[in-house]
């Protein structure tokens, strides 16, 4: 019985401990991702530089341009926020996320700075 017990607890153990790699199925995966993220910054930043310190207009076009992001990308608010939050909850997952994130970033300015010259 003892021994049933140990090996009761080592396969809960190892159980818990399995590969958490695997991402639930709705969460939008780390390539788009990062480009809903790109555009949603970039609708911020234009909010904010846009209508300066007037946060209720900041608030009010944010809204709407952050839907018009979800609705480029074919998602919903509910499923970003989702996406989100997962990403938040594994630490490692959202350091890759932002470290692409920057990359894309730095390879976006990159190509626009390329055209002017």
């Amino acid at each position: 019985m003892m021994r049933f017990f140990c090996l009761l607890c080592v396969t809960i153990m190892m159980a818990a401990c399995a590969n958490d790699s695997k991402m639930p199925k709705d969460v939008i995966p780390q390539q788009k991702m990062k480009e809903v993220l790109f555009d949603v910054l970039r609708a911020q930043e234009y909010a904010s530089t846009k209508y300066g310190f007037d946060t209720l207009a900041v608030n009010k076009n944010m809204a709407v341009m952050l839907q018009q992001v979800f609705e480029i990308h074919k998602i919903s608010k509910e499923n970003f926020y989702d996406s989100f939050q997962y990403y938040e909850a594994h630490p490692d997952k959202n350091k890759e996320l932002f470290d692409s994130l920057t990359a894309y970033t730095a390879q976006k300015r990159q190509d626009i700075y390329s055209h002017l010259r």
